[in-house]
């Protein structure tokens, strides 16, 4: 009889096949292959998050680096948080254009990181654990920067109707204009403009009639001070990092100014703008040390630049247009990262020396360079430390080996590079660049009097790995 338990009992009765054992073996197997599914895939997962979140993060970093058609707004500040709150206020109430605010503090403790923490999401910010001074406040801030145009402020500034539309309107009125800065109520120089209001309320009525488009009232100079400062991306990305051998602050905007001449650009102040400036307050702090890091950076300097003021008519007459800073330094060096990464750099590109991991070249100290100066630069083929060590022992006949340093008769150092000769721009840049080079050699005065002058060349802006 078959019976509700025939087939049961028939497949019971079959070889090898026991009910219990069969529910049992398939859930075995079931069990096996989730296993298995479930080792595979998180062996897959483990294999693929990695390199998934690096390209991830990769892809990000490519896209945030992209400039967007604004303005960064760059804000260095050490204290005086009631100054910041309102210069940051007056940027949100009177600019209109796209824009970005990106404050550095540089260690205040006076509540400055707890208002900017107040403020995330509105703007972005770094706080430091210790003053860098303006320098390295601003190269922190120009490395956060998506802007296509960049605007160096301080903190103890109130800005005023239509003044960023007008510095807008005056830089991008000609490519031959770098820099452009506007009026105000305190500072040196030509960007002085007397004033005779007594409250904020006042100032704003003042700028108002003040800031009427006019490009009449541009003018052309040699110097903007660094309390408002307007740069597009592209000068930035040729030009490089402010110079933090300056200390703390001064002296460091007319270097950059001087740096921006070199490369063929004008520094234009726009004379129909105007916005409120409280004045050195970050400097003033320090007090009596105010004088000691002022006569420092001054004579940095003066050790840097020597006799700058004929320097620009040196770079003025290219005829294939604006120089990038590299064009400044000599065609051969061995040059260092901040990362300590070693390149050999010949004619406009960038060689590994024996790939990563190189300890140094003997007798040839290395330059450091920054990455925005190292990232423009085609890398070519690696190249080994004895090559680079045999590199200025070659010479044509009748000339100095290839880049060796010359002394002449003025007492000026020079280097010989493809049949010119290129005058340091004073002994301090002879010393970075000329270590390990032949020389210095007496210049014969008639083959001084033969050779063409090529471009000077600059010493490098000195920055603070820990910065970075």
């Amino acid at each position: 009889m078959r019976g509700r338990g025939g087939p049961q009992v028939k497949a019971a009765a079959r070889p090898g096949i026991v009910r219990g054992k069969t529910r049992r073996s398939r859930h075995l197997r079931a069990g096996t292959r989730a296993d298995v599914f479930s080792r595979g895939y998180s062996a897959g997962y483990h294999a693929g998050y990695p390199a998934g979140l690096e390209q991830g993060r990769a892809a990000g970093l490519q896209s945030y680096r992209q400039p967007w058609e604004g303005c960064s707004i760059i804000i260095p500040t050490y204290n005086q948080a009631g100054l910041l709150k309102a210069c940051i206020e007056s940027i949100r109430q009177y600019t209109p254009e796209p824009h970005e605010i990106i404050v550095i503090d540089n260690a205040s403790t006076d509540g400055t990181a707890e208002y900017l923490q107040s403020m995330r999401g509105q703007l972005r910010f770094r706080i430091n654990a210790e003053n860098i001074g303006f320098a390295g406040g601003v190269n922190q801030g120009m490395r956060m920067a998506r802007g296509s145009t960049l605007l160096l402020l301080n903190n103890d500034t109130v800005v005023t109707q239509g003044w960023l539309g007008n510095l807008l309107r005056c830089l991008h009125s000609d490519e031959r204009i770098g820099l452009v800065g506007p009026m105000t109520n305190y500072i040196s120089g030509e960007q002085l403009q007397p004033v005779s209001y007594a409250s904020m309320k006042e100032m704003h009525r003042f700028a108002r009639e003040f800031n009427v488009p006019d490009a009449s009232r541009w003018r052309p100079t040699t110097r903007i001070t660094g309390f408002c400062l307007l740069l597009r991306r592209e000068l930035f990305d040729r030009l490089g990092y402010f110079d933090e051998g300056f200390e703390k602050g001064n002296c460091e905007d007319d270097d950059f100014c001087l740096r921006v001449r070199l490369l063929g650009h004008e520094l234009v102040i726009a004379g129909d703008t105007f916005i409120h400036h409280v004045g050195s307050v970050s400097v003033k702090a320090l007090g009596t040390e105010m004088g000691e890091v002022y006569g420092r950076n001054q004579d940095y300097y003066g050790r840097k630049w020597g006799d700058a003021q004929a320097l620009p008519g040196e770079t003025a007459n290219v005829s294939e247009g604006f120089l990038d800073t590299f064009r400044l330094y000599p065609r051969e060096a061995l040059v260092q990262s901040y990362t300590g990464r070693l390149f050999w750099l010949r004619g406009g590109v960038r060689h590994p020396v024996d790939g990563p991991g190189v300890p140094g070249v003997p007798g040839l100290p290395a330059v450091r360079l920054s990455h925005i100066e190292l990232r423009h630069l085609p890398v070519g083929e690696a190249v080994a430390a004895a090559e680079i060590q045999s590199a200025w022992s070659e010479s044509d006949a009748g000339l100095p080996p290839e880049g060796a340093l010359l002394r002449g008769e003025d007492d000026h150092l020079y280097l010989h590079e493809q049949g010119t000769l290129r005058r340091f721009t004073s002994p301090h840049a002879a010393e970075v660049w000329g270590a390990g080079r032949p020389g210095p050699l007496p210049l014969d005065p008639q083959l001084a009097s033969r050779l063409p002058r090529g471009l000077p060349l600059i010493a490098p802006v000195t920055l603070k790995a820990d910065n970075l």
